[in-house]
């Protein structure tokens, strides 16, 4: 087989109610999400150096808990040959039970076969078996019975695990568990490196072309030239002027390229950009913002509203917060001030997933 098309699929949302692991064994109820998402990045990286286009379906940030709908649809018009989801299971009630479960809705000798190499891999490298009767399962769960390609759900380990919980958090465990995914991707779906690229280095500076200084990870820029598909600027470039990114890494002293990603900081990585050809964005200088409440005591808030914008200041005619531009029903969030909008109604200033500030209309959030 050659370019492998795969969708990934980091379970879950940061802020989606209850699924997180049990504080008896994990005082920091580290989210289901994190642990997925975690893994899903790790994997995205390491794939970088296949023979393989990815695709992330969920959102990359945890703010949305997109839907299983809209999850399947994109892997569908994508066209993905491949589909793979990554969750953390719950149910055992603190006993010491738990271990690996695949999930699939293979009809068909081979796509059952990979189930269960998929299984053999994985747990080959976390040694996480467990004592589920069943450990590969055939289950019509929504992602697995609409999409168009085979697709597998990884149960990798259980939240409320006596057993499973203090493995599961680690980082070594999401290193392992990629490196088992990537075996089954190599030995059982074909995946192969890509082929050296050739010719010289032309079309790369010997030397930075402008101080990385500026361009701190996070820095939110326009994007005004192209993007590469290697750090060191090798390869075919796609152009991407008037894009929105943000900066996720820096390459070194030797090449001057910076990470992009589209949207949102942390989303789906799209490549590298020339320093020279990225511009930063301003930071929106919320002082000249009339009315907002100074010494506030800030407290904690949920969203009792679906698809609800973050602006950057008071009122619904001001931009959406491009760092985390929507929360949905149950997100938790920190208030931290307050202001009106021009037509007088009262807005809370809000801090999210404990870094990004925007504004959010009073009516749509309640104390927590």
């Amino acid at each position: 087989m050659s370019e492998i098309k795969i969708a990934l699929d980091a379970g879950h949302g940061l802020h989606t109610m209850g699924r997180r692991c049990m504080e008896e064994f994990d005082p920091a109820q580290t989210r289901e999400w994190q642990l997925n998402n975690r893994i899903m990045d790790k994997l995205e990286e390491e794939l970088e150096a296949y023979d393989c286009r990815v695709l992330r379906v969920d959102d990359t940030t945890g703010a949305q808990d997109t839907g299983l709908s809209v999850r399947v649809m994109q892997a569908n018009r994508w066209g993905a040959n491949l589909y793979l989801s990554m969750h953390h299971n719950g149910g055992i009630g603190g006993k010491s039970g738990g271990g690996t479960v695949v999930y699939h809705d293979c009809t068909t000798e081979k796509g059952r076969r990979l189930a269960d190499r998929l299984y053999e891999q994985i747990v080959a490298k976390t040694q996480l078996v467990g004592n589920r009767s069943s450990k590969v399962v055939q289950r019509a769960y929504y992602v697995l019975a609409n999409t168009k390609m085979r697709a597998y759900l990884v149960e990798n380990g259980f939240m409320d695990s006596a057993a499973d919980t203090p493995v599961i958090i680690t980082e070594a465990h999401a290193d392992k568990t990629v490196h088992g995914i990537l075996d089954w991707l190599k030995q059982d779906c074909g995946l192969t490196a890509k082929p050296e690229a050739g010719g010289g280095g032309a079309d790369r500076p010997e030397e930075p072309d402008t101080d990385p200084g500026d361009l701190a990870v996070g820095t939110e820029v326009v994007v005004n030239g192209t993007i590469y598909g290697t750090g060191s600027g090798k390869g075919k470039g796609i152009p991407k002027v008037g894009a929105l990114m943000y900066v996720t890494g820096y390459a070194g002293d030797r090449y001057a390229f910076c990470w992009g990603v589209s949207k949102t900081p942390g989303g789906a990585r799209q490549g590298w950009a020339r320093a020279e050809d990225l511009q930063v964005v301003p930071d929106k200088d919320e002082s000249q913002i009339d009315g907002i409440t100074s010494s506030y005591r800030e407290w904690p808030a949920i969203c009792i509203e679906p698809e609800t914008n973050v602006r950057i200041c008071p009122g619904v005619d001001k931009d959406i917060l491009a760092a985390w531009p929507k929360l949905g029903r149950g997100n938790e969030v920190d208030v931290i001030g307050e202001g009106p909008a021009p037509n007088g109604k009262l807005w809370y200033r809000v801090r999210i997933a404990g870094v990004h500030k925007g504004w959010v209309y009073s009516g749509y959030l309640k104390r927590r």
